[in-house]
């Protein structure tokens, strides 16, 4: 008893530390919007779910576009898209295919429920979102996340699913922003968020989305 008390407390004290010390989101010095909103490139490295289809049928998520922002209602139009190995979606026999694409209306809040006057740009963590049109056999979820972790390049968000994750933990996502013409390149600086989103989510078998021989 006395070993599972201490791992316990040693798991928790290390997601409280990360949270302190690097979690701009937990301490109100950024915010999901913030980090959404931004002119950068969203690229999408992990999530800790399966999704329907085989392991190559939704890779390469990015939201690669500057976004239409709505300053005065808390909400951005923004395009997401992916490459689908199965797609039939091509320009003509032969060729490759067409990458799926959907373009959403996100809107951010300080909780899940809250009337627009009281919301605080602070604290916009939370994203419900609704199809504005979609192409090419897009078929992922529209976003509706939680932000429980964002620092200057990277972000976790906890997808908010009526049916949870079938093992009882968190389904999470692992997302980094970076310049619209930049390579993506793994560096020191996303290691808290990636400790994070390990130690926070249901992790026992991450999907690796973004593969860089597949996707750049």
């Amino acid at each position: 008893m006395r070993v599972i008390i201490f791992l316990a407390s040693l798991f928790l004290g290390t997601e409280a530390t990360i949270s302190n010390f690097d979690n701009k989101c937990a301490r109100g010095e950024i915010s999901g919007w913030s980090f959404f909103s931004s002119d950068n490139k969203h690229v999408q490295l992990q999530r800790s779910y399966n999704i329907t289809g085989g392991l190559n049928d939704s890779i390469c998520v990015k939201a690669p576009f500057r976004p239409i922002v709505y300053r005065h209602n808390n909400t951005m139009e923004k395009t997401f898209t992916y490459r689908n190995m199965s797609s039939t979606h091509k320009i003509g026999p032969g060729a490759a295919s067409f990458w799926p694409s959907a373009k959403f209306l996100m809107e951010f809040s300080a909780m899940e429920t809250m009337p627009t006057k009281m919301r605080s740009p602070v604290l916009l963590n939370y994203v419900n979102s609704t199809f504005l049109h979609a192409a090419h056999g897009y078929h992922l979820t529209a976003p509706n996340w939680k932000f429980i972790y964002c620092d200057n390049t990277c972000a976790v968000v906890e997808v908010l699913s009526k049916d949870g994750d079938m093992n009882g933990g968190r389904k999470c996502e692992l997302w980094i922003r970076v310049g619209r013409k930049e390579k993506i390149h793994m560096s020191a600086a996303t290691e808290p968020c990636k400790s994070f989103f390990q130690s926070s989510c249901y992790t026992q078998y991450p999907t690796q989305v973004y593969i860089p021989s597949l996707c750049d």
